[in-house]
């Protein structure tokens, strides 16, 4: 058992002091290491899933999905799904059919943008005989709802990985300090 405070001096009192701090910052640089430890170890064991998958994400960087479907995503999720007119009318039907078929293997039924971006490929795909002239004014309303949701889902992202990225520096930032101030305690524990 430590000795009472009132019988140590104040050098005792200071090193008493000191070591509690210590242990203390010690044990929150510790959970600060191993939050940081197991979100990596998570992260990791997530994208290893889903690359196994052949999940691409919203910024299409996987670099195992075929080319051709990297383009098909892109248009689903950046660009506008859309059948050239040079192609034949069955494969415009067999794109129209595969831009559908992707898009509602990658979205859920609760997902925000499932709606609009079904109705917008049912236009494309209904009308896959007409020119794309044709095509784009009957189907441009829904692309526009289609459009403006994926937008929508876009900005929410970019605005949880801002926020994340500022908890985590806010913590790696107190972590810094926590670490300089033990190194400043124990050297003048030392001294």
């Amino acid at each position: 058992m430590p000795p009472s405070m009132g019988s140590m001096g104040a050098s005792g009192r200071y090193q008493e002091y000191a070591t509690m701090e210590i242990n203390f910052i010690e044990t929150e640089l510790k959970d600060w290491f191993l939050q940081r430890r197991f979100g990596m170890e998570r992260n990791m064991a997530i994208k290893k899933a889903l690359d196994e998958g052949n999940f691409t994400g919203l910024s299409i960087n996987n670099g195992e999905v075929p080319e051709s479907q990297k383009v098909l995503w892109s248009d689903l999720v950046q660009g506008r799904p859309e059948l050239d007119d040079e192609l034949s009318t069955n494969a415009k039907a067999m794109k129209a059919e595969m831009y559908t078929k992707m898009f509602k293997d990658s979205t859920d039924f609760d997902h925000p943008c499932r709606v609009p971006g079904s109705t917008y490929l049912r236009c494309i795909q209904d009308n896959f005989k007409e020119t794309s002239k044709v095509r784009r004014t009957k189907c441009l309303p829904m692309f526009s709802t289609f459009d403006a949701c994926r937008k929508g889902i876009m900005q929410q992202q970019a605005s949880a990985l801002e926020n994340g990225l500022i908890k985590q520096d806010i913590a790696d930032r107190r972590a810094k300090a926590l670490f300089e101030r033990r190194s400043i305690l124990l050297d003048a524990r030392e001294h």
